[in-house]
């Protein structure tokens, strides 16, 4: 069941993904900013709604992805000088 819900004047359904995936957004999303407390906090309730290590890890590659590449490019950019 969804529930109408908006934030930021963004309208969505909060509900549309399952807990398990929901946490592991958030704790992607927390890691990608590095919000240490809501990792730990999202990363316990993704464990307990039953995600596995790799669903773990696979979200953590996610989050580190874009820095990653954005550190590269301005290496090479850097380099490049």
């Amino acid at each position: 069941m969804t529930v109408d819900k908006e934030f930021f004047n963004i309208k969505y359904k909060a509900g549309s993904l399952d807990p398990k995936t929901a946490q592991l957004v958030f704790f992607a999303a927390c890691i990608a900013i590095g919000h240490e407390g809501g990792a730990r906090r999202h990363l316990k309730q993704a464990r307990e709604c039953g995600a596995t290590e790799d669903e773990i890890t696979e979200a953590m590659v996610y989050a580190m992805r874009p820095a990653a590449a954005k550190v590269r490019d301005l290496a090479k950019a850097v380099i490049a000088k």
